[in-house]
């Protein structure tokens, strides 16, 4: 087999030209998995009564054992496909993946994954995964737009063995084991309150709406899948997972599917001191399919995260109907080792709803965007949206805002820092009539090795606010070693800086070190 191509540091990108090689029924025959453990790997099977609706277009085995693989369509009617397994630490651990059609090419993401990977025959890679809690994604023949395997290898989950439902009052622990739930029995929504939990064991499927509302240390935990979907004759809800008013509330190891999703797929509004780990985002239709939304919360810890979604894969928002000075603030907000995908909006923004008496405290850091696309139907032409993004619409105040050590695989614009009167062509109506600012935005270790090569290709866009009173500064922003194509940020008089020159007196202290 000879290898056409080259390996970029630890990435995989690798060219084969291929000849021979079986037909890929394996795919047809064993994507649905099998729930099988030993002491070294866990593999589910997607339960009986789970509502099929495309074949997947990969099937995946951990050590010859299949492990199920979910599917939608994205935008561009690609198949977006993502499994679940859990592997013991300290082993190496052999993970097949077979696609349906032939591979010339392959890359795995995110770019700095160190993962040893062969290519069998044209349709086979085999991987050695050796650390639990290791998120990958692989892109075939060098589509982004087109079929991709999103693999999940999580850490051993040690919890005991459940069957069915069940609820134990000692602990007050609500458990669901292996199987299909259809949540008509809770009325299409499980809510959680005060100190409960909600256990949800891998190859279980919850169909509906769960919440978390009013907690006290609730935590919903496990291996398994929530969904939600339209469904023709049922009371659809918009939120795939929800927790509204919450005090220490705990979301970790589950993945939340907006299959079809009509709306945002998760969301946390109201509350303080949550942690969310592990957890796994996946929404591809276009479009307000946000992954996690963030409303008004403080002390939030959100780490170790995959999300793609078909429009903000993060978004923290300000939705209260009062001004700005009069609401609550988001700080405190913590984001790291997060790998995000967005086919529409932004991977990471503020905004743009912001009645939120200020922004302040918030960090992205040891984190991937995997890619970034402004908008399928307005494609270079939405001066609000960008991998990197905070977007006002209510003037309010940005303060301490970091964005740390993250590479940017690919995006459209990499960088937006704007306040703005309105948004989606007039459709969503702003207030520029208050106080606001941007003070003390960081930029640091910061790579966009690659270009898209459209006209806002990892531009960095600053638009403070002059147009009337009061005005909006932009001040005090810092690009600490930041590379765009391997060559270091230096000055605004680049090529890749757009700045709102009418307001350059509201724009001071733009900084860069190395």
């Amino acid at each position: 087999m000879a290898i056409k191509g080259f390996l970029v540091s630890a990435l995989a990108i690798v060219f084969f030209s291929c000849s021979s090689g079986n037909t890929p029924d394996v795919v047809a025959e064993k994507f649905r998995g099998e729930n099988y453990s030993n002491a070294h790997i866990s593999t589910y099977a997607i339960p009986e009564g789970y509502p099929d609706e495309f074949d997947a277009a990969f099937a995946v085995a951990v050590e010859s054992h299949y492990t199920a693989v979910y599917n939608d369509k994205n935008h561009w009617g690609g198949s977006v496909n993502f499994c679940n397994f859990d592997i013991a630490e300290g082993g190496r651990h052999r993970v097949k993946i077979t696609y349906a059609k032939p591979i010339t090419e392959f890359e795995i993401l995110p770019t700095s994954s160190d993962i040893k990977t062969r290519q069998i025959n044209p349709y086979t890679l085999e991987l050695i995964i050796s650390k639990p809690d290791t998120y990958l994604t692989i892109i075939t023949n060098n589509n982004y737009n087109g079929d991709a395997l999103h693999l999940f290898a999580n850490a051993m989950d040690n919890e005991p063995i459940c069957e069915g439902y069940s609820f134990d009052a000692e602990s007050k622990t609500h458990r669901f084991g292996a199987g299909y739930y259809h949540l008509d029995e809770w009325d299409g929504v499980f809510t959680l309150k005060n100190d409960e939990q909600m256990y949800i064991a891998g190859g279980a499927v919850l169909d509906g709406q769960v919440r978390i509302v009013k907690g006290r240390g609730s935590r919903i935990y496990g291996r398994g899948i929530v969904m939600n979907r339209n469904e023709q004759g049922r009371r659809t809800n918009r939120i795939v997972v929800e927790t509204l008013s919450t005090l220490k509330g705990t979301i970790e190891g589950i993945t939340i599917f907006g299959r079809r999703a009509p709306g945002w797929v998760c969301t946390i509004s109201n509350s303080h001191q949550c942690k969310y780990n592990n957890v796994k985002i996946i929404s591809t239709r276009y479009a307000s399919t946000d992954g996690l939304d963030v409303d008004i919360c403080s002390d939030l810890l959100c780490q170790n995260m995959f999300i793609r979604s078909c429009d903000d894969a993060v978004a923290i928002k300000g939705l209260g109907s009062r001004k700005p000075s009069d609401c609550q603030p988001n700080k405190n907000l913590t984001f790291e080792r997060m790998q995000l995908w967005n086919d529409c909006n932004n991977a990471f923004g503020m905004g743009a709803e912001t009645h939120a008496s200020a922004y302040e405290n918030i960090t992205l850091r040891q984190s991937h965007i995997l890619y970034s696309y402004d908008d399928p139907y307005h494609h270079e032409t939405l001066d609000e949206r960008s991998a990197m993004n905070i977007c006002s619409l209510q003037g309010t105040h940005f303060r301490n805002i970091l964005f740390e050590d993250i590479v940017v695989n690919r995006c459209e614009r990499l960088i937006g820092l704007c306040f703005k009167d309105s948004f989606w062509f007039g459709s969503l109506l702003g207030d520029q009539s208050t106080e606001g600012s941007m003070d003390g935005i960081t930029f640091r270790n910061i790579s966009s090795p690659n270009s898209s090569d459209s006209k806002i290709a990892n531009q960095i866009r600053i638009e403070a606010w002059d147009k009337s009173a009061p005005i909006k500064p932009i001040r005090n922003i810092t690009f600490d070693n930041v590379t765009i194509g391997g060559k270091l940020l230096r000055s605004t008089d680049e090529t890749h800086f757009s700045i709102n020159h009418n307001s350059t007196p509201c724009i001071e202290n733009i900084c860069f070190t190395e």
